[in-house]
């Protein structure tokens, strides 16, 4: 018989609780737990906390499959909410020293155990990153691997660089987090971000890695995951995604003046201003936009109060991108057609 978790109990002390929103996963939950209960039980006291909906598809029942062969598996039943809602009741249900997010859809490589085993008995560090490898639609995988110089790095000023001026450190997936620092700072999902995009890791990370000490980012890769096709443009008008991009930024932002390092600031701001033009040519690509509707939309996007900032503040000779300085040009100077035309070409060159 399956057993829901009992929330808030953590009499048994883990070394790593694994955290599974799985709502509507039920094609892939199955694939994800035979990576999960690879990890070796004479070397670490895991937990796998999924979190279920309320049995209106067949996820809760491959995990009760699963849980009567593994006792270290427990269904959690979220009846209401997004992944957000989902991973803040794992949180409190948890009883490990580090939490490890997954989504259904993801799968640990086989080796992963090693290197998750290695750094939550070695402890070494408060936030520590791995590597990750994406299966594409067509079946070919790409390693996406962190952007540091050697195997593994602890220096601060890179780990700084790669959370607010890179998409590197961005997301949950891949990382270990400690309970300890979670909780004591009160560290929790977003419940009302977006559930279609990544703006809810985005918070959790960034405060999360506000309170942090040590780092220890490595090549090593220790996730599996399927590439995400889809994107915030979809759904969302560019007014609301200039408004999300707004917030994150001043998140951000006011956590980089605490350090002091006009360098980072100035890394910073050329990293967001990439995602802005980004969000020009995504637009272009939209076959729903006539050249009308579309001209409106940049005009009032070059309103917005995030693009004006960058505009102002940012010395294109930081930008070392040619593309991205003609753009910063472009934009500067506020031709809606002649964006247009631009974006609309870079579109057709490079879909989103």
């Amino acid at each position: 018989m399956c057993l829901s978790a009992c929330i808030g109990n953590r009499s048994v002390f883990m070394d790593l609780s694994v955290i599974i929103p799985a709502r509507g996963g039920q094609r892939h939950i199955a694939g994800c737990l035979r990576s999960v209960t690879r990890c070796p039980r004479e070397h670490m006291a895991m937990e796998c906390l999924v979190m279920g909906g309320d049995g209106t598809d067949e996820t809760s029942a491959v995990v009760c499959r699963y849980a009567e062969r593994d006792n270290r598996i427990r269904l959690v039943t979220v009846r209401e909410g997004a992944g957000g809602d989902a991973r803040n009741t794992g949180i409190e249900a948890a009883s490990g020293r580090y939490i490890l997010f997954l989504d259904a859809a993801d799968r640990l490589c086989e080796d992963a155990w090693e290197q998750i085993e290695a750094a939550v008995g070695e402890e070494y560090a408060d936030f520590v990153a791995f590597s990750h490898i994406t299966a594409r639609g067509n079946g070919k995988l790409r390693a996406q691997m962190l952007p540091i110089s050697d195997v593994i790095s602890t220096d601060e000023g890179v780990a700084r660089r790669l959370m607010y001026a890179d998409s590197a450190l961005s997301g949950c997936g891949g990382k270990l987090f400690k309970s300890r620092i979670i909780r004591d700072n009160n560290i929790f999902f977003m419940a009302d971000a977006p559930a279609d995009t990544d703006f809810c890791d985005h918070y959790f990370v960034t405060e999360y890695f506000e309170h942090c000490e040590s780092y220890l980012m490595t090549k090593a890769m220790i996730l599996y995951r399927p590439h995400k096709g889809g994107n915030i443009m979809k759904d969302h008008s560019m007014q609301e995604c200039l408004e999300m991009l707004q917030g994150l930024y001043d998140f951000q932002s006011g956590v980089v003046e605490r350090y002091h390092d006009e360098g980072l600031v100035h890394c910073m701001q050329v990293y967001y201003f990439g995602l802005l033009s980004d969000f020009f040519r995504g637009y272009a690509g939209r076959a729903s936009h006539s050249k009308g509707t579309l001209e409106t939309e940049y005009a009032k996007a070059l309103e917005s109060r995030l693009l004006r900032n960058l505009l102002d503040e940012l010395d294109e000779h930081r930008i070392r991108s040619r593309t991205k300085r003609y753009e910063y040009r472009l934009l500067r100077e506020g031709n809606t057609a002649k964006m247009r035309r631009y974006f609309g070409l870079r579109a057709r060159l490079r879909p989103s």
